[in-house]
């Protein structure tokens, strides 16, 4: 009889690794959403909304032999899940794959792809309303977003504010000086070690003013981009559970939390030492499948080589679909790549027509 598998959150952790196990065991992907997100192109879409319709992205051809359950998982347990309608699912094994959450209107909430979509399409009418924008925040999100509104609309004046002393912490420096001479480039107005003492909102972005901040008087378009937190309100129900500081649920070396045998954290809401990337999934995913495959043969993961992450820390930044700069997981100090690497694995298309054929809707739009 083939063994059950339950993997909860169908987030790019999640789903890779249901389509990974899809052959192996009886999969049952349990996720909130009916819809899943490619948020990757979330940033473009907010000059570009006719993404919307690529990006937003039905279940319902994931798999082929395991079955995709909307629902919310109250807990989880050596043994199965609880959903909070109090239904209760078991499993041979169990990996919770959350995810992290970020100010809308960049990834998704639990209120599903039609609130996603009407939060990008808000902000791109708010966007083209207005001829300032002021961008808080120097991570990845932030810069992206910098780059793409000053790729899409050269005359709007775009100021990025971070209390960092440099782009992207972190990071490489090489990787933050040259995105940062590329923003420049665009005219993009960088204030950094400049602390935003006051924000209307931290979870969306809103037309008003900032004070303390040049041309602090003119209504402007201001985007809170503070940075993911993981989703880890699963793990806090259980007892030995422990978090670090970003509060993701600390992990053994096999990625499992709070002392479990068949229980296995993964992505975002893992401490594995990776940081919170689709670069990170892309070591993790291949690695779990082979230790859950191993688990349901009848090996024990402690018999098996423990999760290294990367030695460096990767990640793909590009500033519109000809520009940026990257660094990938390659050596000890990882690779520097510039803006024609960068367009060509993540700029031009932002992995669309991947993930797309990965979810079965490579021909046509859903």
């Amino acid at each position: 009889m083939m063994k059950r598998v339950i993997i909860v959150g169908g987030g790019y952790a999640g789903a890779n690794l249901a389509r990974a196990l899809d052959s192996r065991a009886e999969v049952c992907l349990v996720e909130a959403r009916e819809h899943f997100v490619h948020n990757v192109a979330a940033i473009r879409s907010v000059v570009d909304p006719s993404l919307l319709a690529k990006i937003v992205i039905p279940y319902d051809r994931l798999l082929r032999r395991g079955r995709v359950r909307q629902g919310i998982v109250a807990s989880a347990f050596d043994g199965g899940v609880m959903l909070a309608d109090g239904a209760t699912i078991e499993g041979d094994i169990v990996i919770v794959a959350t995810g992290s959450h970020y100010a809308r209107p960049f990834k998704p909430t639990l209120h599903g792809a039609r609130a996603f979509e009407d939060g990008v399409k808000a902000a791109h009418a708010s966007l083209l309303a207005t001829d300032r924008v002021t961008i808080v925040g120097a991570g990845a999100v932030g810069v992206e977003l910098a780059g793409e509104i000053s790729t899409a609309h050269p005359r709007k004046r775009v100021t990025l504010v971070s209390g960092a002393s440099t782009l992207m912490p972190g990071y490489s420096a090489k990787l933050a000086r040259s995105l940062e001479a590329q923003l420049r480039a665009k005219g993009v107005a960088i204030h950094l070690s400049t602390r935003v003492e006051s924000l209307d909102a931290t979870d969306s972005p809103y037309l008003g003013t900032l004070p303390g901040m040049p041309y602090a008087a003119e209504n402007q378009l201001i985007f809170p981009a503070l940075g993911a937190r993981p989703i880890t309100a699963i793990f806090r129900h259980m007892p030995a559970a422990y978090f670090d500081a970003q509060g993701r649920v600390r992990v053994d070396a096999w990625l499992r939390p709070a002392g479990a045998q068949r229980l296995f954290a993964l992505g975002d809401a893992a401490a594995t030492g990776d940081p919170m990337t689709i670069v990170a999934i892309t070591r993790q995913v291949p690695w779990l499948a082979k230790i859950i495959a191993a688990t349901l043969a009848g090996e024990s993961p402690k018999s098996l080589p423990a999760y290294v992450p990367w030695s460096s820390r990767g990640i793909l930044v590009p500033l519109g679909p000809r520009d940026g700069a990257s660094m990938l997981p390659l050596m000890r100090d990882g690779v520097l790549v510039g803006n024609w690497t960068t367009a060509l694995i993540k700029g031009r298309e932002l992995f669309i027509p991947r993930y797309r054929k990965e979810f079965g809707y490579a021909r046509k739009c859903a």
